[in-house]
């Protein structure tokens, strides 16, 4: 994480209010965690904000599934700037 981008979280409905006072201005990315979960990122533009999703006890929300946590980014993460899913090495979008 670039030293000027500063971390935190936020709960679902905290993410979906977000959301909602950021229209086009996020980035969602789904990224692999190294005990093998998957999370999901909103990236705030021109902030340098990061804020993990987590859950109502203030832990970062993992998802055993990949598909899960797209689900879950399609259902809830509305009107983002674009999306990416962190393979490894991999990094791959929506259509345009």
């Amino acid at each position: 994480m670039p030293a000027d981008e500063e971390k935190m979280g936020l709960t679902k409905r905290e993410m979906i209010m977000v959301a909602e006072t950021h229209r086009g201005n996020y980035t969602v990315w789904i990224k692999a965690t190294e005990n093998g979960f998957w999370k999901v990122e909103i990236h705030l533009d021109g902030q340098g904000r990061v804020y993990d999703i987590e859950t109502t006890r203030r832990v970062t929300k993992g998802w055993r599934n990949l598909s899960d946590a797209i689900l879950f980014a399609q259902e809830n993460c509305k009107y983002f700037k674009s999306i990416f899913i962190e393979i490894g090495e991999w990094v791959l979008t929506t259509r345009e």
